[in-house]
């Protein structure tokens, strides 16, 4: 239960009319609003939540935050009114409120590539002995992670939440909402740049991760990407490097390539050493897997959890998933997103696994790279341009700057997903790998579900 004078002192707000004296629970949706809950409207560049208010105390007869500035909206709103300087901030103010009067460990994780699949390791790791509240598949924004704060019952032993940011200040923001107790920076790649500027700015953005985690607390630092730990100076937390590349004190070893079936690997960690099999592909997935698997033994977890998990995960939806088609070729579903690093990731991946027949290569446009946009399409062309894979089918606008790279010798561009379908469906032959990938908005899932 919050008690209207407890929401007021979170979000610094000013009563503008009280009518009841707490709420069960606070939402931000008129469409599901509890009985007696608190609506928060916050808006958005295509919505203003203030004009659900009216919808949502019909629904539950509580109450609303609202701007001071939208004031006017509520005279003719029923309920207990509470102003404030902004309806978004209030939101985070609540759920920080929340995380301080909750008792368990915080760890928080951010990064450009594997985040959320980091997230969904360590959970599965953690929740084989303890309790665990996380945000679900990538509510990572401010609005998702405020929400999934606020919905948590009871009180876990841990909560787990991978942090997103599309513009400068949003990991702080959220940092400061989740005040966690250890933290972890996946990888710094081009990613979000219409908002971040550049690497540099991608970097900073990240590191306002390290810097806000509570004093004492542990970071746990990529020792193979070589942005992060050259940049990182603070002696107020305890520094947990991990690593593939070199003899760092969190280590991963490949054993042995398994080709589609996985990697057999070797986790070797400060005082202990594990040997187990995962059936995730790529060494992207392998350092996903390090990280999750520094993070839980440097929390408290023993090998046991960690291998356990590590032997019965499987890959998520659109995140490099094989597919078999009916016509006896294969079709790699890795349409979840792209930016720059992970289309090389994914096309390295591509030529390392076995192949009976082609390796064929289907993309699609990168978004969100700002006045990079042409440089990191062309980087994709000459990238593709070096390698041994003999067919590769382009689709989208900037990808065309990616085909001018290539030439025709070995690329196709095509102006829409149905020519390009009606060409691989013609090309492809049994034994042949498909790998699918492109933006989230261009919806190469579309591409995947013709084919198979």
């Amino acid at each position: 239960m919050w008690r209207v004078d407890d929401v007021i002192k979170a979000v610094n707000g000013v009563a503008f009319r009280v009518e009841k004296d707490g709420f069960p629970s606070i939402s931000t949706d008129s469409r599901t609003i509890g009985k007696g809950d608190l609506f928060v409207p916050v808006s958005g560049v295509n919505f203003d939540g203030h004009l659900f208010a009216q919808k949502a105390y019909e629904a539950s007869q509580g109450g609303s935050l609202c701007d001071k500035t939208r004031e006017d909206i509520y005279k003719n709103v029923k309920g207990t009114v509470i102003l404030v300087d902004d309806t978004l901030q209030a939101l985070l103010d609540l759920a920080r409120w929340k995380r301080r009067h909750m008792s368990g460990t915080c760890i928080a994780i951010t990064g450009s590539n594997g985040k959320t699949t980091t997230k969904e390791i360590l959970v599965d790791m953690m929740k084989r002995t303890s309790s665990v509240a996380y945000n679900e598949k990538n509510y990572n924004n401010l609005i998702g992670v405020s929400q999934s704060i606020l919905a948590i019952d009871g009180e876990p032993d841990f909560f787990v939440f991978e942090l997103g940011t599309n513009m400068r200040g949003e990991i702080r923001r959220l940092a400061l909402t989740t005040e966690p107790d250890a933290s972890l920076i996946t990888n710094i790649n081009p990613s979000h740049l219409e908002g971040l500027s550049d690497l540099e700015g991608v970097l900073e953005e990240k590191l306002d991760l390290f810097t806000l985690t509570k004093k004492g607390g542990k970071v746990f630092v990529n020792g193979d990407d070589p942005y992060i730990l050259p940049r990182y100076r603070d002696a107020s937390h305890t520094a947990c490097v991990y690593g593939m590349a070199g003899k760092t004190p969190f280590h991963l070893e490949i054993d042995e390539d398994l080709g589609w079936e996985g990697s057999r690997i070797t986790l070797a960690f400060p005082g202990e050493t594990a040997k187990t099999r995962t059936a995730l592909l790529g060494k992207h997935n392998l350092c996903n897997i390090l990280a999750a698997s520094a993070l839980a033994y440097g929390v408290g977890f023993g090998m046991k959890e960690i291998k356990e998990t590590i032997e019965t995960f499987t890959p998520f939806a659109m995140r490099f998933t094989p597919k078999k088609s009916r016509k006896g070729f294969l079709v790699v579903d890795d349409t979840y997103n792209a930016n720059p690093a992970s289309m090389e990731w994914a096309i390295r991946t591509l030529e390392e696994l076995p192949c009976r027949g082609r390796r064929i290569a289907v993309m699609g446009d990168m978004r969100e790279l700002g006045e990079k946009t042409s440089y990191y399409h062309r980087e994709l062309g000459r990238f593709l341009k070096k390698t041994s894979i003999p067919l590769i089918a382009l689709v989208g606008e900037h990808v065309k700057e990616t085909f001018e790279e290539l030439g025709p010798e070995r690329a196709r561009l095509f102006e829409d997903k149905a020519g390009l379908i009606e060409y691989v469906h013609h090309e492809v032959r049994e034994g042949d790998t498909v790998l699918v990938k492109g933006s989230r908005r261009a919806k190469m899932e579309e591409i995947v579900e013709a084919l198979i």
